[in-house]
């Protein structure tokens, strides 16, 4: 064998376009088919994204709704706790105006008892 004419058959091989085939309908099915798989692909990541963003908007639905509903108990709380405080504050209120008059009647008593001669004789 020709050392030159290996070296020069394998630069051709090298240098040469990758062709699966020379019929020309072949190659335009591999290509049929290779924009086919592309597009399919596109299809399949374009309804994948799809549903992620459909079950992102459900989500958000569901919490915005749960944020909503926090939001009236939270408001119902305090009305509450408002209400509660201005009750406290009026029993409060109440009770000192309560002990005030039992002193006074208290000091009526004993200046009745004291006046009638019953000394010691408070209920």
């Amino acid at each position: 064998m020709n050392p030159a004419a290996t070296r020069t058959t394998t630069l051709k091989l090298a240098a040469a376009r990758l062709e699966f085939s020379r019929d020309r309908r072949f190659k335009n099915a591999l290509h049929l088919a290779a924009v086919a798989a592309l597009v399919f692909l596109f299809i399949m990541i374009g309804w994948r994204l799809h549903a992620d963003s459909r079950s992102s908007a459900a989500v958000l639905a569901t919490l915005r709704q749960q944020n909503a509903t926090l939001a009236a108990d939270l408001s119902r709380a305090r009305v509450e706790l408002e209400l509660e405080r201005s009750t406290r504050a009026a029993l409060a209120r109440q009770v000192a105006e309560l002990n005030d008059e039992s002193g006074e009647l208290k000091s009526r008593l004993e200046f009745f008892n004291a006046q009638s001669g019953r000394p010691g004789k408070t209920r």
